[in-house]
């Protein structure tokens, strides 16, 4: 499994070994507009949305484990409505999908999107990740039409 990144699976991770694979991130720096402003990750406005703390719009400028880490420690157990918060992050996939430098790639790979860390030899699969494995799959399967 570990080696069959890019040939049987395009892991979804910033360590990926496939360019595909480390852009669909959420850590990737990719600036980008949403309703709530703008943004230089998925992961920063992930954290963002999460967030109640007066200092949350740092998030809006951060990118990669940065963000993880700011944004955990601004999200002390904060309230959020799942369903909203669920959309908002497809629709900043989604403007990272439709870009000129995703696109056409995204489009183009039949190969099943994973999301995986690897440490060492052992492989971690996030549960709570799923959800956004099936939306890359959904966009691709409408595409295909």
């Amino acid at each position: 499994m570990l080696n069959n990144d890019g040939i049987t699976h395009i892991n979804i991770y910033s360590k990926g070994k496939t360019e595909l694979g480390r852009f669909l991130s959420n850590f990737t720096h990719y600036p980008f507009i949403t309703e709530d402003g703008k943004f230089d990750s998925v992961e920063g406005y992930w954290y963002w949305l999460l967030s109640n703390s007066p200092e949350k719009d740092v998030l809006k400028t951060l990118h990669g484990y940065k963000a993880k880490e700011t944004g955990r420690k601004l999200c002390k157990n904060e309230w959020y409505d799942e369903e909203i918060f669920k959309s908002k992050i497809k629709t900043a996939i989604l403007i990272k999908i439709n870009s000129e430098d995703c696109y056409k790639s995204f489009i183009k790979n039949e190969l099943p999107f994973d999301h995986y860390y690897v440490y060492g030899d052992k492989i971690v699969r996030p549960k709570e990740a799923q959800w956004i494995i099936d939306f890359f799959n959904e966009i691709r399967l409408k595409n295909a039409k």
